[in-house]
C-alpha cells in the first residue's frame, strides 16, 4: 500500500480511539453499500471493501487499490455506521491487505443511545489464481448492557476456491476469538458467485451466526442478488433475503455512478417485506481509485 495514505488513515483511526469513552462494536451489522444493494450477497466475490467485511480472502481476486468511504442508516434501532478504508491488491504477486475503522451507534426510542468501534487490518494470498486465503486481525471496544466497557481483539478467516473464471465458492468464519458479546458474534458464511458474462455477477450467500447467552441456539440468514454494469459508466444491483434474527424477509436494491479513472459513488437500499416490525436500510459510499506505481 501508499505510505502516505497508510500513515494518514492510522492516524484518524488512533484519534477516533483516543476520543472514545464508552463503546461497543458490532462489526457485522455494516455489510458494505455494494453487498447491501445485493441482499446483502457477495462472499463469493469480495472484492474492495467487501473483502475485510464479508470475505478478507476476496480481496486478492482483482488487482486494484481503492479508497472508501461509507455511512448507512437503520431506522427501525435509529442506527448510523460509518466506515473508512484503503484496500490494496496490486503488488506483483498480487498480494492484498486492507486497513479499516467502522464507528457504530444506535439511537433506540426510550433507551439510552449505545456506541462502538471497530478498527483492523486484512491481509489476503492468491495460490496459482485459484485458491485464495484471507485474514483479518480487529480491535473493537463496546459497552455491554449494563454499561461496562470492554475491548478486545478478535479475527476473521476465510477462503475463495476459483476453480473457473466464470465460478468463484467463498468461505468465512467471524470472530473466531469469541468475545462473548453479541456485538462481536461468532459466525460462519459461506457464498456461490456465477459470472455468466463480464457485465453481470450473480451472487447466494448464507449465513450463521450463535445467539449471544445461549450456547446451543443461533440464527441462519440467506440472501442472494446480482449486479449488472452498464456500459455507460453505472452499475444496478438488486436481490433479497431472510434475516434470521427478525425472521423478516426483505428486498434490496442499488446503484453506483463511475469513472475507471476516478471512482465512484454507490447508493444502496434494504427494505423488510414482512414481519411485523419493518425497518429500512439505506447506505451511500464514496469509492476512489487510486493509480498503482
Amino acid at each position: 500500500m501508499h505510505c502516505k495514505t497508510i500513515g494518514c488513515l492510522l492516524a484518524g483511526l488512533c484519534a477516533c480511539l483516543a476520543l472514545e469513552t464508552s463503546a461497543r462494536a458490532e462489526g457485522l451489522v455494516f455489510p458494505g453499500t455494494r453487498p447491501l444493494g445485493a441482499g446483502g450477497a457477495m462472499r463469493g466475490y469480495a472484492t474492495g471493501d467487501a473483502g475485510p467485511m464479508l470475505n478478507p480472502s476476496g480481496i486478492s481476486l482483482i488487482r486494484s487499490y481503492t479508497v472508501e468511504g461509507g455511512y448507512q442508516y437503520g431506522r427501525s434501532l435509529g442506527s448510523h455506521d460509518a466506515r473508512i478504508s484503503a484496500v490494496d491488491s496490486t503488488s506483483g504477486f498480487n498480494l492484498g491487505g486492507a486497513l479499516f475503522y467502522t464507528y457504530h451507534r444506535d439511537s433506540p426510542a426510550n433507551l439510552p443511545a449505545q456506541t462502538g468501534h471497530l478498527v483492523g487490518g486484512s491481509l489476503s494470498f492468491p495460490f496459482l489464481d485459484k485458491i485464495f486465503l484471507g485474514a483479518n486481525l480487529k480491535y473493537v471496544r463496546f459497552c455491554d448492557a449494563a454499561s461496562t466497557t470492554r475491548s478486545g481483539f478478535t479475527f476473521d478467516a476465510g477462503l475463495t476456491v476459483r476453480p473457473f473464471p466464470q465460478i468463484a465458492l467463498g468461505a468465512v468464519a467471524y470472530n473466531l476469538r469469541d468475545l462473548d458479546t453479541q456485538w462481536a458474534p461468532r459466525g460462519y458464511g459461506g457464498g456461490l458467485a456465477v459470472l455468466p458474462m463480464p457485465m453481470l455477477l450473480l451472487v447466494f450467500d448464507t449465513v450463521w451466526t450463535k445467539v449471544q447467552g445461549d450456547p446451543g441456539d443461533h440464527v441462519l440468514q440467506f440472501m442472494g442478488g446480482g449486479e449488472f454494469s452498464l456500459a455507460a459508466g453505472a452499475a444496478v444491483r438488486a436481490g433479497g433475503g431472510r434475516d434470521g434474527s427478525s425472521k423478516n424477509a426483505y428486498f434490496s436494491a442499488g446503484v453506483t455512478a463511475f469513472s475507471a479513472q476516478l471512482g465512484a459513488i454507490d447508493i444502496g437500499l434494504r427494505q423488510d417485506v414482512s414481519g411485523e416490525e419493518k425497518t429500512t436500510i439505506v447506505g451511500v459510499s464514496l469509492r476512489l481509485f487510486v493509480p498503482s506505481t
